[in-house]
């Protein structure tokens, strides 16, 4: 399983959707199927659009990604809010 890692991008809705991709990697990484990038992906995207709606200059989102026990855990902060998003990869996978 890949270890945890850290990233940082513009709220801008041009850059924003790096993490999105970098997650359904990290995804595949950690041992999940074919069905999992897709999933988590689509889950911080949402996570996103709702922790930070509107981007303006100079805001950025964090993102900390880490596996646990039973997947991944994607932490989220923007200006002062934060969500986490968890994603269960099936068992025979692991």
């Amino acid at each position: 399983m890949p270890g945890p890692f850290s990233l940082i991008v513009p709220a801008d809705r041009r850059y924003r959707v790096l993490a999105p991709e970098l997650a359904e990697k990290y995804a595949e990484l950690a041992g999940g199927t074919a069905a999992d990038g897709p999933v988590l992906a689509a889950s911080i995207a949402a996570a996103m659009d709702k922790l930070c709606p509107e981007s303006t200059a100079g805001e950025h989102i964090d993102l900390t990604f880490r596996p646990d026990a039973t997947g991944l855990v994607v932490e989220i902060h923007c200006e002062g809010r934060s969500t986490t998003v968890r994603h269960l990869l099936s068992a025979e996978k692991r």
